[in-house]
């Protein structure tokens, strides 16, 4: 669809190779892209959630230079997932079709802000925003929802299908929070459509 090289440039915090840490995807090779900004920090500053990510800072990137970036680190990885802040805020159908012609793999982790671009292979949405807000941009459903869950909250009630069901427990930094954590087992015990996903990265020491 899109064979010509695109204009736009994105702002990104870091690009970096490593293993998927979470989720039906977990333990995959991949590049993550993580882009700059995110307009559901207000979302998630009222509901009391803490990001476990830096997104703050970054510099602008042409789409030349970020696939130049990719097979310098990572020449025989043909797997991006595009992550944040929160990407959907920056990314478009002619960015994602044009590393789709690149021979990529694309997935995007979300908060459910936006309708992700067409082309995108694999949808993660971990809603940071009203539920209402994630069913009016994913009517058709999303290959994996992942909710984090500190002790004492109850098991989601999303708006949307999915074909994978995670629940997580919100951790200190790089440290597995243990009640948070005792709290996700007993509720995936409870709820079998749900699964635990920890931060596995964590564990393995890794990015």
């Amino acid at each position: 669809m899109f064979s010509d090289l695109p204009n736009q440039k994105l702002s990104i915090s870091e690009v970096f190779y490593s293993l998927q840490g979470e989720g039906a995807r977990a333990g995959t090779p991949t590049i993550f892209v993580r882009l700059q900004g995110c307009k559901a920090k207000h979302a998630c500053a009222s509901m009391g959630v803490k990001c476990d990510t830096e997104f703050e800072s970054g510099s602008q990137w042409s789409v030349k230079t970020l696939l130049e970036k990719i097979h310098t680190i990572a020449p025989n990885c043909k797997e991006i997932t595009w992550t944040g802040g929160e990407p959907t805020d920056q990314l478009d159908e002619e960015i994602i079709y044009y590393f789709k012609e690149q021979g990529f793999f694309q997935a995007i982790e979300t908060s459910g802000l936006n309708p992700v671009p067409k082309g995108i292979d694999f949808i993660c949405v971990s809603p940071k925003v009203a539920e209402h807000i994630v069913k009016k941009n994913f009517p058709n459903g999303v290959d994996e929802l992942r909710y984090v869950r500190h002790s004492g909250q109850e098991i989601p009630q999303p708006s949307i299908e999915a074909k994978n069901y995670w629940i997580s427990p919100h951790s200190d930094g790089f440290e597995i929070n243990s009640e948070n954590l005792k709290h996700c087992i007993s509720l995936s015990l409870k709820n079998p459509k749900w699964k635990l996903s920890i931060q596995q990265h964590k564990i393995w020491n890794i990015l």
